[in-house]
Order: C-alpha cells, then structure tokens, then sequence
C-alpha cells in the first residue's frame, strides 16, 4: 500500500507539473495582455507602459508562476524583470534581495560595487549602487509569496515611483553616468544549482 500510494502521488504531481507549464497567467503586477507593470500605491500607481518586450517563463519544482521580462521604451529607457511566486509548501533559503543582487554580479562579473543608496518604504527597497564610476538602480518588491525585481538602468522609474511615497525625495544619481551592462538571467533557472528556495519538508505518517 506504501508504495502505491508513493505511485500515485509521484504521478499526481507530474501531471500538475504539466500542467502548470501550459498555463498562461497575468499578475497583478504585469499584464501580459496590456504589457504593462502597476506599482506603487494603491490610490496613485504607477502604470508603466512597457515597449519591446521579450517575456519569458519558468517553472521550477516548487515555483508556481515565474517570469523574466527586458523592455526599452523611450520614457523609462531599458528595464529588467523578475518575478517569483513560491507554491505554499516552498521557502526562501535565504534573501531573496540577496540573492538577486549577488546573481546580477556574479553573472555580470562585477567588482568593488558600492551600495550609495537604500531606502526601504511600504514592501519596496530601492538601491543604487556604483561600480567603476557608474550608477545602476535596482527596485525589489514583494507581497504575499510573490517577489518581484527591477534593474532600472537609467534610473527613470526607481525617481518615478520614489517620489510617488515621498514627494521630498531628490536623486542624486540620477543624471551622473549610468551603468548599461546587459543582464538577462534567472533565479528560477539557476536554483537547481544553487537552492535559493527549496520544498519545505513536512513529517508524514508511515
């Protein structure tokens, strides 16, 4: 009866594995049919009209819903995208932040960055961050399981939706030499590698 049971159940989560792959899904966050992102506050979002979209999923063991997006749009020039969504039974082995912005090093094989800005308002840290004399920005965001990263090359929407909490708010990075090294990977894809979200182990009867 132990293994049919282990059977069924191997099978059950095959098929909605599957299944999960062939879902197409909008997240409050990003409209796939509108291609557009919605940050920000609920009584004045930021709606960010995005242009040149290269759109991507993931499904990884535990992961519900993950995507990567790039865009290039006039108003807000080149923007990366990652969103996560963990299943109920999966966890961070770590901080999410953390994770993303050593990945976005490593993988870009950067040296002697400096953290010059961090400010953390409402579930939204916004970073900026020099590296040989440039500025690149980085917005993360979560809510829920859902856990959502930007890297704001030129900095237009990290001043944008700062001043959207904080009307007071000046940048000073904003207009000095920015960073344009192109990133374009994936937590997802990388975590059978480096683990950053497991499966949480649960104690079951024999």
């Amino acid at each position: 009866m132990h293994y049919k049971y282990l059977n069924k159940t191997f099978c059950f989560f095959i098929i909605l594995f599957l299944f999960a792959g062939c879902v197409v899904k909008n997240s409050p966050f990003y409209s796939k049919k509108k291609d557009r992102l919605v940050l920000g506050k609920k009584d004045n979002p930021i709606i960010v009209k995005l242009e040149n979209v290269n759109y991507k999923t993931y499904l990884y063991g535990c992961s519900d819903y993950s995507y990567t997006l790039t865009q290039d749009s006039k108003e807000y020039g080149k923007l990366f995208v990652e969103e996560i969504e963990l299943g109920f039974n999966c966890t961070w082995n770590g901080l999410p932040s953390g994770f993303f912005e050593d990945n976005f090093r490593s993988n870009l094989k950067l040296n002697d960055v400096e953290t010059v800005e961090h400010i953390d308002i409402d579930r939204y840290s916004f970073k900026t961050y020099k590296v040989n004399e440039q500025y690149y920005s980085i917005i993360y965001t979560y809510i829920g399981r859902k856990d959502r990263f930007i890297v704001d090359y030129e900095g237009k929407l990290y001043n944008k939706l700062l001043k959207s909490f904080d009307k007071n708010y000046v940048n000073k990075y904003i207009n000095k030499k920015r960073f344009y090294k192109f990133y374009d990977d994936s937590l997802v894809r990388k975590n059978i590698l480096n683990h950053y979200f497991t499966l949480e182990r649960f104690n079951s009867r024999d």
